[in-house]
């Protein structure tokens, strides 16, 4: 790729798409902004900024003067995790797409001027833009997760790309897809293809999810199909693409799909008939953020000290106060011989009784996360196996795990650096 120019009003500017939906978009905002803070790059908090344009999963957060606003979900997300300073998420999630609103611009559009309406989301977006990037050295800006998403108003990543570069904003865009290589090109082809046609260049790709045992293959395959076939194929065809440069291959991270004892409690707090007790430690919220790495259901007549490993979550009934005594017992010798010990415990059956006073007061004195559900265990683990684990602002973590994989694996562009000097 060439150098591209500072134009001087505006900070370098990163744009991440993904090719779909989880594709680990949300990841690569946190993995890149964690590449930037590496000593490498030499990027502190006050030097990033970070929009998400068009967004449409939200949470209630306060606005500056302290009203409750909607917010895109992963705005709130990255700015908590990694605790980029906050000028307001009015201006972070300047658009967002609600249920029906797709509706009243169709509505709008087919009795009024179909371009009214795009052209004040574009002037939204770019007041936003300019306020968030107004004092930073680099700017972030996390796409929408599928690519037609916000293309019925004319506000597609497409539209904001080049309303940005219109706007003499250098945009380094970055394109993310699942590891692979018939699946990962297929994947890129149409999004590669669509994006040219509306004349916006893709920079680089990020191949997030790569299986370790098969990162050489796919890594040796995707740099031979970009660096010496896709051009002979479809050079002459494109207007401003050329082959993307690839930025780097993510390994998988297994542990992004695991909850927390918080989350599970999240989760079962929203189940009507779940009679959630959230029983210990009295600092929950922070004290119930280690990984469950696995969970376990198990019986004192058959063993199970060589069963059970530091960060597994055991389900135990409510009654079973036997059982319990021993899981406290065990969850310290784990944490002595280890440091880490179990990562909770989860009681079912809460209708048909309670703890013994005796033994309550040993779960409340201790630093294991212990909850109380209705269910029994068999749907207690059924129902925690199709949770659906998204990264949370208290996972520290998963963070640490994201910013080790893309300082490691990741390569920004020569010309980023230079443009940011």
């Amino acid at each position: 790729m060439g150098v591209i120019m500072t134009s001087g009003s505006y900070p370098p500017t990163i744009f991440i798409l993904g090719t779909d939906r989880d594709i680990g978009k949300t990841v690569t905002c946190i993995g890149i902004i964690e590449k930037l803070l590496s000593p490498e790059c030499g990027f502190s908090l006050q030097d990033i900024g970070y929009i998400k344009p068009v967004g449409q999963e939200t949470v209630t957060v306060l606005d500056g003067k302290g009203v409750s606003i909607q917010a895109d979900k992963d705005a709130v997300l990255v700015t908590s995790l990694l605790g980029i300073p906050c000028c307001g998420y009015e201006k972070m999630s300047p658009v967002v797409w609600r249920d029906g609103l797709t509706a009243a611009y169709i509505d709008q559009a087919a009795t009024g001027d179909p371009l009214k309406g795009r052209d004040d989301f574009l002037r939204l977006i770019r007041e936003s833009y300019e306020f968030v990037a107004e004092g930073k050295k680099i700017v972030i800006v996390e796409g929408t997760g599928q690519p037609g998403v916000g293309s019925v108003a004319g506000i597609s990543n497409a539209d904001v790309i080049n309303a940005l570069r219109g706007m003499g904003v250098q945009v380094f865009v970055i394109l993310v897809t699942r590891g692979g290589i018939g699946s990962t090109i297929d994947q890129l082809f149409p999004y590669l293809m669509a994006l040219d046609h509306l004349g916006t260049q893709v920079n680089g790709v990020i191949v997030n999810g790569v299986l370790v045992d098969k990162m050489d293959k796919v890594r040796h395959y995707l740099e031979t199909y970009y660096g010496r076939v896709f051009g002979a194929l479809y050079q002459h065809r494109l207007q401003v693409q050329s082959a993307p440069k690839l930025l780097g291959f993510v390994p998988a991270i297994p542990e992004l799909r695991l909850p927390t004892m918080r989350l599970i409690a999240e989760h079962f707090a929203k189940e009507h008939d779940s009679n959630l007790e959230v029983i210990a430690p009295s600092d929950f919220e922070s004290g119930a953020c280690h990984l469950v790495r696995d969970l376990k259901v198990i019986s004192l007549d058959f063993g199970y000290e060589s069963f059970l490993e530091p960060g597994d979550a055991v389900i135990v009934g409510v009654n079973a106060n036997d059982v319990i005594l021993a899981m406290l017992l065990l969850h310290e010798r784990l944490m002595r011989k280890h440091g880490a010990g179990l990562s909770g415990l989860i009681l079912s059956c809460k209708q048909v009784g309670g703890l013994a006073q005796q033994i309550r007061e040993l779960v409340l004195s201790g630093d294991l996360p212990a909850i109380t559900l209705a269910y029994d265990s068999a749907e207690i683990v059924q129902r925690v196996h199709n949770m659906t684990i998204k990264i949370q602002p208290y996972d520290v973590r998963k963070r640490e795990l994201i910013a080790q994989a893309y300082r490691q694996h990741i390569a920004l562009w020569p010309e980023l650096q230079c443009a940011c000097l």
